[in-house]
């Protein structure tokens, strides 16, 4: 015996679900390949990193160990963001098996903005300690520490908050339905 035809509604957020799933791995692979692979080329570092911290016009040393600091720097953050992109996968799977309200949906939409709002908070230390890295090698003199706050890791701290605020909404309201599920 086949099983009821879903709701075409629900039928549309399930296949949805399964695409962003996909999706959502995609870009966590090509993310993290991407954002680790540019430490193999100090081309890329002196193009793109250097700039970013606010480094540009000053000698940076792409030795060995600046270049492997600073892929052991990097991966925290990208591990972070790691994290919860497959948090927002898991959810995409979820609503890919018809389930949108859950308390294992809402945990899991918590630790995704926990990994926001962190990844917001550490993103000054990570630069910070990747600019010591990528000048660590000069005399001294010509060592830097390059500190910046931008609004975009406020707007991170501020945007993971809700989503974690969101994700404890969600968790009553699976709760408050488990509760009127079983009273039917």
């Amino acid at each position: 015996m086949s099983p009821p035809p879903l709701d075409p509604r629900l039928d549309r957020v399930v296949r949805l679900g399964r695409a962003l799933s996909l999706a959502t791995l995609v870009v966590v692979v090509l993310l993290v390949t991407s954002g680790l692979g540019i430490w193999l080329r100090p081309a890329l570092v002196e193009q793109m990193v250097v700039p970013r911290l606010g480094l540009a016009g000053h000698q940076v040393s792409l030795d060995g160990a600046s270049l492997c600091a600073g892929l052991v720097i990097s991966a925290v953050p990208l591990g972070i963001l790691a994290y919860g992109l497959l948090q927002v996968r898991q959810i995409f799977r979820d609503f890919g098996r018809g389930e949108l309200i859950s308390q294992m949906l809402a945990h899991r939409l918590e630790r995704f903005g926990a990994a926001v709002a962190v990844q917001g908070l550490i993103s000054p230390f990570a630069g910070a300690a990747l600019s010591v890295a990528l000048t660590l090698g000069n005399p001294p003199g010509e060592r830097a520490l390059a500190v910046s706050l931008s609004s975009h890791d406020v707007v991170a701290v501020i945007v993971g908050l809700l989503i974690i605020g969101v994700g404890a909404v969600m968790r009553e309201a699976a709760r408050i339905a488990e509760e009127n599920a079983s009273f039917v």
